[in-house]
């Protein structure tokens, strides 16, 4: 791949990009078993994305096609879709981690190497603090 996903996209609203940041990190969690992205996953990512409109679709089937062979590590990815949240909506990043979780465990096999990958997407979001220790949580705050 030549040219960034994200570049695409770069003049669409925040919340068409965070979707298409979704689909991103959807189509790398499929494929990080090495294989091409199944058309069960692909079923799988079109059924939580649902739309009748059949350029939509394409759109979609497009993003996943151009996401699973990226190269681009997911945390970069990760780190496109927080620059576009605003740091008060929480909420949404946890839906993007719920999501990955539910697109790893649809196949019915949750590996480790899934629970890694979406592990680092939660830490990228911050969504790991009660898991760090108090000294770790402690470099965060910035003295005056």
């Amino acid at each position: 791949m030549t040219a960034d996903i994200w570049e695409e996209y770069r003049n669409q609203s925040d919340q068409t990009i965070c979707i298409v940041g979704v689909l991103i990190l959807s189509a790398k969690l499929c494929t990080v078993d090495g294989k091409k992205l199944s058309l069960y996953e692909k079923d799988a990512i079109l059924n939580e994305f649902k739309t009748t409109d059949t350029k939509e679709r394409e759109a979609i089937l497009d993003i996943l096609d151009k996401a699973s062979i990226d190269k681009n590590s997911i945390e970069y990815h990760a780190e496109r879709i927080k620059k576009f949240v605003d740091p008060t909506h929480k909420n949404f990043l946890k839906f993007v981690v719920a999501t990955l979780v539910k697109f790893a465990k649809s196949d019915h096999h949750y590996s480790d190497e899934e629970q890694k990958i979406i592990s680092k997407v939660a830490g990228v979001f911050e969504l790991n603090e009660k898991k760090k220790s108090i000294f770790e949580r402690l470099k965060k705050i910035k003295l005056n």
